[in-house]
């Protein structure tokens, strides 16, 4: 599927999700010699533009939210930066993280709301449909993979707030035996819908958050393993296709050959050196 506007010309290189509503795509602008991935919405259904341009109308002068916005025949189109997909919840591992460190996270969470250019009303659709990621470092991201489907233009930074303190809830839960003060103080807060600004969940979670202590070298270890499990992953994935090749081109030279003459360098390699035998 493409997608062209006067300065981009995107094709679809996946689709994520399709429903009367919306179509949420990542595409690649063919314009773009380094050829930069965008993630675009097809907004198919009237009312739904509408209460996009009303958010749009909401941050006049400030749309930095967006690369591009057009219509594309019937559709309105939407192009959002891409983000590397490092899901939190995929990647968030309170079992193996302490207390401190997912407090840590909790905060990047809070930060990564805050320096968000979105709009409340697209926050808190990417805060309710966890599009939040998180770095190998522990800093978290937003991404841009919304569902427009249940957009309310009267979302507010109180509603954004309270949807991320029940989500950072969700986090430190693990940690109950902990006795944590941070997870104590949003149980209270979250059940009273308390908090009207980040700004107070931010407060509240750095003042509560337990004290650091270093972690000892096995621990220290583990944690590299596990924040690096991609990249060891995929370097024995090309060592096992790299034994593959060698061990189907060993069978193929066997059968045609009847040896295999790199086994050489193996079997009898030290027979004759220079021109002394040492087989005698």
């Amino acid at each position: 599927m493409k997608f062209q506007s006067q300065k981009m010309n995107l094709v679809s290189v996946r689709l994520v999700l399709r429903n009367e509503v919306n179509e949420v795509h990542v595409c690649r602008n063919l314009n773009d010699k380094s050829g930069g991935l965008y993630t675009v919405i097809c907004v198919k259904d009237h009312s739904y533009v509408k209460n996009f341009l009303a958010v749009c109308e909401q941050t006049k002068g400030n749309e930095d939210f967006f690369v591009d916005c057009f219509s594309d025949g019937e559709n309105q189109i939407i192009v959002f930066p891409y983000v590397k997909e490092r899901p939190l919840e995929a990647f968030y591992r309170p079992d193996i993280l302490s207390l401190p460190e997912c407090e840590d996270i909790c905060i990047n969470t809070i930060i990564a709301c805050m320096s968000t250019p979105l709009p409340w009303p697209l926050l808190y659709l990417a805060l309710a449909q966890r599009q939040l990621h998180l770095s190998r470092d522990g800093s978290v991201y937003l991404g841009y993979l919304i569902d427009l489907q249940e957009l309310d233009v009267t979302r507010t930074e109180k509603d954004c707030t309270v949807q991320c303190a029940t989500l950072l809830l969700e986090m430190l839960r693990p940690k109950e035996s902990r006795h944590a003060n941070s997870l104590k103080l949003l149980e209270k807060k979250v059940a009273k819908e308390s908090y009207i600004r980040f700004v107070e969940l931010y407060k509240d979670i750095r003042i509560s958050a337990a004290p650091k202590k270093k972690a000892g070298l096995l621990r220290r270890i583990r944690l590299w393993f596990v924040r690096n499990k991609d990249i060891l992953f995929r370097l024995l994935l090309w060592l096992s296709v790299i034994l593959v090749i060698f061990v189907v081109l060993s069978f193929l030279t066997q059968m045609v050959f009847g040896e295999v003459p790199w086994l050489r360098l193996f079997i009898n390699s030290f027979d004759q050196i220079g021109t002394e035998s040492l087989q005698q």
